[in-house]
C-alpha cells in the first residue's frame, strides 16, 4: 500500500512519465520510422506526379498572363518568359525534393529541442526534487495502515483526474505526429502552388502550419517542465513538519492536488496556442 500511495503522489506531480515526455524531443523519423517512410514514400509515388501536373498548369497560365502584358514588345516579352520560365523550373525543382525543406525544418526542431535540454539541465535536479510521493515516503510509512488507507482515499480522486489528465497529453502529442506524417505525405503539391501569384500563399501556409506541428512538441516538452515545478510550488511537501498527520496535510491540499491534474490540460491546451503563435496563427 505504501508504494502504491508513492507512486499516486509521484504520478500527480510528474504529471507525464519522463519517458513519454521524451518523445516530444525526437524528430519524426526517429518517432516513427515505420510512418514517416509509408509518408515519404506516398509523396514520391502518388503525389509528385500530380505536383509535376499542378506546376505545367501553373506556368501555363503565367505564360499567358505574361504574354498579354508584353505584347509588341519582343525583347521584353523575352526578359518575361526567361524569368517565369526560371521560375517554374525553380519551383519544380523544389516540389521534386520538397522532403529537403520539411527536413530542415525537423533538424531546426531538433536542434532548438537539444538546446533546450542542455538548458534544463540546471533545473533537472529540482525537478527531480519535486517527486511528491519520493519526499513523502517515510511520512506516510510512519502513518500506519489507518492513516495510509485515508491518504488512498483523499488520493483516488486527484489521482483518476490526472490519469485522464495523461490521456489527454498522450493523444495530443501523437496527433501532431500524425498531422506531420500526413503532411509530408503530401509535401510536393504545396509547393507547386508557390509558381502562381494567386496561390503562392498556400505553399507559404503549409510550411507554417508543418513549422508549428514541429513546435508545438516542443512547446508540450516545455509545458511538462514548468508545470513540474509549479505543482511543487503549490503543494509544499516541504510544509509537512515531523509529527504532522499526512492525511490531513493530504486532506488540506486536496484542492491543490486536483488543480495540478487540470493544470497539466491547460498546459496542454496553451503550449499549442504558443507554438501556432510563433508562426503567425490565431
Amino acid at each position: 500500500m505504501l508504494d502504491f500511495i508513492v507512486n499516486m503522489l509521484n504520478s500527480i506531480g510528474s504529471g507525464v512519465g519522463q519517458d513519454l515526455v521524451d518523445q516530444l524531443l525526437k524528430t519524426p523519423q526517429e518517432y516513427n520510422p515505420t510512418l514517416y517512410a509509408a509518408s515519404l514514400s506516398i509523396a514520391n509515388m502518388a503525389v509528385k506526379p500530380l505536383a509535376a501536373v499542378v506546376v505545367a498548369i501553373m506556368a501555363t497560365l503565367e505564360l499567358s498572363r505574361v504574354a498579354q502584358k508584353a505584347e509588341g514588345d519582343t525583347e521584353l516579352s523575352v526578359k518575361i518568359v526567361g524569368m517565369v520560365l526560371f521560375k517554374v523550373a525553380l519551383v519544380f525543382w523544389a516540389a521534386q525534393n520538397a522532403d529537403l525543406f520539411l527536413k530542415g525544418i525537423d533538424v531546426a526542431g531538433k536542434w532548438v529541442a537539444d538546446g533546450m535540454g542542455d538548458a534544463l539541465q540546471t533545473t533537472a535536479p529540482t525537478v527531480a526534487q519535486g517527486q511528491l510521493g519520493d519526499q513523502m515516503r517515510d511520512a506516510i510509512d510512519r502513518s500506519g495502515w489507518k492513516g495510509q488507507i485515508a491518504c488512498m482515499v483523499v488520493l483516488i480522486i486527484p489521482w483518476l483526474v490526472s490519469q485522464v489528465a495523461k490521456i489527454v497529453f498522450t493523444v495530443v502529442m501523437m496527433l501532431r505526429f500524425v498531422q506531420i506524417y500526413m503532411m509530408t505525405a503530401f509535401n510536393p503539391l504545396p509547393i507547386a502552388f508557390l509558381s502562381l501569384e494567386q496561390t503562392n500563399q498556400w505553399g507559404m501556409n503549409y510550411f507554417k502550419q508543418y513549422a508549428s506541428y514541429v513546435f508545438q512538441c516542443l512547446t508540450l516538452y516545455l509545458g511538462v517542465i514548468i508545470y513540474r515545478l509549479l505543482v511543487t510550488d503549490a503543494l509544499q511537501p516541504a510544509a509537512y513538519h515531523e509529527g504532522d498527520d499526512v492525511a490531513s496535510w493530504m486532506t488540506g491540499n486536496f484542492g491543490n492536488l486536483c488543480m495540478s491534474s487540470i493544470l497539466l490540460i491547460g498546459m496542454v491546451i496553451m503550449a499549442n496556442g504558443v507554438a501556432k503563435k510563433l508562426f503567425g496563427g490565431e
